[in-house]
């Protein structure tokens, strides 16, 4: 079945959306400062609302042209890993003063990766060979982080904080307790989840950025395999891009992977129409992360469309207990320390602290950053009242625009503003591009042959 361009074009704006993202990255920290650096910013936020916009358009045909097809992608990706393999030079010694360490090896590993990308990007392209490929990069690269850079809290405390309240939990200590680590104070900031994602690997003593690699590593696979069979060069190029982007590269200690792999599984349930684990799954992610919370009006709102008022409450139910199922155990514990982590704290900043892209920064300049949240909500009920209303998220496809739409709008007036939230909301744009583009197999009609792999891709 050969591409259509209002199907690459989709492609096309979703790479760029990434590329913005790896440009500005946490927001090059610091350089320069204050309404400076917002500024800077402005262009950058103005441009990812544009390609979101032109990514979720329904109509693509009076669009402005966008080059795309996997062969350039995979060129791409031969860019992103040599860019990666400057980066990781760089953090081993910027970082030395942490511990980071210089291993040669690593960049001879790193160099023949690259080598690996020309070889394969100079023939013609296979979909299983690019995913086999993307995997093992990604991989790699982690693995080598973890060999050469140690888990610091002085760089980043995300991990070290889950890994310690692990450690309280095994030892039957609260994880809600404060901890206190050198000169610092902490509370444990996040969801019952993301303890409960890492448990067996705090259990088992090992590295938790091996757990997240495993649950990348299985968000990836399921994005392929729910793939078409003639499609699954277009979406292995798609995924080779996301998982090698410089950007997730470097931040080998992220911890969102286990809430990337539960939102991913509920997409693609979504897509089997297996509805019903598709709804446990969301619960589970909303324990996770509280950004599911906002992909949870719109998942029932679907069901409404779907098979009327019983179908949106069985599913709501099911979405509770899969979130009861995580979070019920430490609900007594947890529900004070997170409500005072992620809305309370905020009451003193005289702007949202937003390095990244985002519009919180100057929307503070009317209001108070502890107000934000009251503009969120109200820009959230906006949204769906106007899906709710026009008859939206009737099918996957429409049901995903609108998530990406709220969740956008939510991150770019977040009080707080991160980086790799950019990396969070790519999850659902790239389930969306699949979706859109009819690139993920559908269960209501025959699978079409597979064709044979071309010769060669124009660009």
């Amino acid at each position: 079945m050969p591409q259509t361009s209002d199907e690459y074009r989709r492609a096309g704006w979703f790479t760029l959306s990434l590329l913005l993202i790896n440009v500005v990255g946490d927001g090059w920290s610091g350089r320069p400062g204050g309404i400076n650096h917002q500024l800077l910013m402005l262009p950058f936020t103005l441009a990812f609302v544009v390609a979101i916009t032109r990514l979720l358009s329904s109509s693509t045909q009076r669009q402005p042209p966008i080059r795309w097809c996997p062969k350039p992608a995979l060129w791409l990706t031969v860019i992103f890993q040599g860019a990666f393999s400057v980066i990781f030079a760089y953090e081993c010694f910027h970082f030395a003063f942490l511990g980071y360490r210089f291993r040669g090896f690593a960049m001879v590993v790193l160099f023949a990766l690259v080598v690996l990308w020309v070889s394969i990007s100079r023939r013609p392209p296979n979909g299983t060979r690019v995913f086999a490929l993307a995997l093992a990069s990604y991989a790699t690269g982690l693995s080598l982080a973890i060999l050469s850079f140690p888990l610091n809290y002085l760089r980043s405390d995300m991990l070290p904080v889950i890994l310690w309240a692990d450690t309280n939990l095994l030892h039957h200590i609260s994880p809600y307790a404060t901890m206190y680590v050198g000169g610092r104070v902490y509370d444990f900031p996040y969801l019952p989840g993301m303890l409960v994602g890492y448990l067996p690997l705090v259990a088992a003593n090992l590295d938790v950025r091996f757990g997240a690699m495993i649950y990348v590593a299985a968000s990836a696979a399921l994005v392929f395999w729910a793939a078409r069979a003639n499609c699954r060069l277009e979406v292995s190029a798609l995924l080779a891009l996301f998982l090698l982007c410089p950007f997730l590269q470097y931040r080998h200690e992220l911890y969102l992977a286990p809430h990337w792999f539960a939102i991913t599984l509920a997409f693609v349930l979504m897509q089997r129409r297996r509805f019903a684990w598709a709804a446990v799954a969301i619960g589970v992610s909303m324990a996770i992360y509280q950004f599911s919370w906002i992909l949870l009006p719109f998942f029932v709102l679907n069901a409404l469309r779907r098979r009327g008022w019983l179908e949106a409450l069985k599913l709501s139910g099911l979405a509770a207990l899969g979130a009861l199922a995580i979070a019920g155990p430490f609900l007594s514990s947890a529900t004070h320390r997170i409500a005072s982590n992620t809305v309370s704290q905020w009451s003193l900043l005289p702007h949202a602290l937003a390095e990244p892209m985002n519009f919180s920064y100057w929307v503070t300049f009317l209001i108070r950053p502890d107000k934000l949240l009251r503009l969120q909500a109200v820009l959230m009920i906006a949204i769906f009242a106007w899906c709710l209303f026009r008859d939206r998220c009737r099918d996957l496809a429409d049901t995903l625009r609108w998530m990406i739409v709220a969740l956008t709008v939510f991150v770019l007036f977040n009080v707080l503003v991160d980086g790799y939230f950019y990396l969070m909301l790519l999850v659902p744009m790239l389930a969306y591009t699949c979706v859109a583009n009819h690139w993920w197999s559908n269960p209501d009609s025959p699978e079409p042959e597979p064709e044979p792999e071309p010769v060669a891709r124009a660009a």
